[in-house]
């Protein structure tokens, strides 16, 4: 079937798309270009850039799903082997971890594919899986980056209030870009939004960081299918 075919060579591109990302980082943090720190942050959010491949597959909704969680799957196990048996220098280590160490990629690294792979096959292309996943990738991926360069008020745990608010704005705008992308009525649904990214915000702001990237999507999906189940 041709829809197989064009997923199958989707799914070498969508890989690509990760791994292109991470060898790059790892030649910017050797060369001294930027930090550890914003190298991976920098990653993840090229990472929740997948979600652009969730509209990239063909055929059956089902087989979309599987097509899609290829590179996701393929990255748990290489975070899980890296962690183990690599070194600092590897592209991987240096590209995703703060320190160097390996084994940090077991923690919040490792949690992202993870809940993305999950995500597709609760949620795909619906309100609360795109919420779910902005709120995880664009909202907590862009808060650090924002903070390097802002005159930070913390919170009592070291996350800080203009780290916050980047939570909420970037997850919120990746929210409506791909809600709009799938055909979903941003202006019905917009106390809805705000309400997710307003409560998977203050999440954020409470959890531990290497838990957040399980928190804060669940959190967010929470809140949809309540409202949902609320509305009807």
């Amino acid at each position: 079937m041709e829809y197989l075919i064009y997923n199958s060579a989707m799914a070498v591109v969508e890989f690509i798309y990760t791994i292109f990302i991470v060898f790059l980082m790892d030649a910017f943090v050797k060369k001294h270009m930027i930090s550890r720190d914003m190298s991976r942050k920098i990653v993840h959010l090229w990472a929740g850039g997948l979600i652009i491949f969730w509209f990239l597959f063909t055929g059956p909704i089902q087989i979309q799903k599987y097509f899609f969680s290829i590179t996701p799957l393929l990255w748990v196990f290489l975070l899980l082997y890296t962690a183990f048996a690599k070194g600092p220098s590897d592209p991987t280590v240096v590209s995703m971890t703060r320190t160097g160490n390996p084994k940090e990629l077991l923690f919040g690294t490792l949690f992202f594919p993870i809940m993305f792979i999950i995500i597709t096959f609760i949620s795909f292309r619906d309100l609360a899986g795109i919420t779910a996943i902005s709120m995880m990738a664009f909202g907590d991926g862009v808060a650090p980056i924002v903070g390097k360069y802002a005159k930070l008020h913390y919170l009592h745990n070291r996350k800080s209030v203009e780290g916050s608010i980047s939570v909420f704005l970037g997850g919120l705008l990746g929210t409506l870009i791909f809600a709009a992308v799938a055909g979903i009525n941003i202006y019905a649904n917009m106390y809805i939004i705000l309400v997710a990214a307003l409560l998977a915000t203050i999440t954020e702001a409470i959890t531990p960081s290497n838990y957040d990237n399980i928190t804060v999507p669940v959190v967010a999906l929470a809140v949809i299918w309540a409202a949902a189940l609320i509305l009807t």
